[in-house]
């Protein structure tokens, strides 16, 4: 799909004293290994999928809404950023709620490759158990850029690629295909919406830590 807008950012949405309270808020919280493969379902705190470090490599926990694990104002303005990003990208997704949000932390290591995602979607083909699928998806800043190298978001844009390919064509580079996070959108606070099938990654981390918050907005199929 040929997008007008493949990512929404807004640099520093959330002031630091409202990322403070975000990070308080999930010292209490447990962690667990970053999963990859099918949702157990759109609550849960497990993701149902299994580990996998040749495509992930992190650490998250998860704040449970209905626990009300996150400071009230805070999920209000994350369902204030969805509705601008969603209306000024002009996607008009239908969407119902908004799943658990995950705190994410990549880290770097001194043994092996720093923490990373693999390209990938945050939808598939699954169905959660109310017939609902992820929309839009999210990721908060939670540190400074000089916190960490490395750990950039990325994302594909390959419209110009697929352009180019006839029958007889076996290879393609897709180099220009990649776009990468803005600086600016990298501070602290900052925000970044997405439609949910898009092909995005998380590249290692190579020093230091990479604080992150992801939430994922959930509706009924496309009819």
């Amino acid at each position: 799909m040929i997008l007008k807008n493949y990512v929404w950012q807004a640099p520093e949405y959330f002031t630091r004293q409202e990322i403070q309270e975000l990070i308080t808020a999930s010292d209490v919280l447990p962690w667990h290994a970053g999963q990859v493969g099918t949702p157990a379902d759109e609550d849960s705190e497990q993701e149902g999928g299994t580990e996998d470090h040749n495509i992930r490599s992190s650490q998250i926990k998860w704040f449970l809404l209905e626990q009300n694990h996150m400071p009230k104002h805070i999920e209000n303005k994350l369902y204030q950023a969805i509705d601008i990003a969603n209306e000024q990208c002009e996607w008009n997704h239908a969407w119902d709620y908004m799943e658990n949000p995950q705190y994410t932390v990549y880290n770097e290591q001194k043994q092996r490759q720093g923490d990373f995602y693999t390209w990938h979607t945050d939808s598939g083909p699954f169905l959660y158990p109310n017939g609902c699928h992820r929309k839009l998806s999210m990721t908060v800043q939670l540190s400074d850029q000089d916190d960490y190298e490395g750990g950039h978001f990325q994302w594909l844009e390959p419209h110009q690629q697929f352009d180019k390919m006839f029958t007889n064509v076996s290879n393609i580079d897709m180099t220009d295909a990649v776009k990468t996070l803005s600086f600016s959108a990298k501070s602290i606070g900052s925000v970044v919406v997405f439609p949910s099938f898009l092909y995005h990654q998380v590249t290692p981390v190579l020093r230091g830590t990479r604080k992150s918050l992801v939430c994922w907005f959930s509706g009924k199929p496309y009819v």
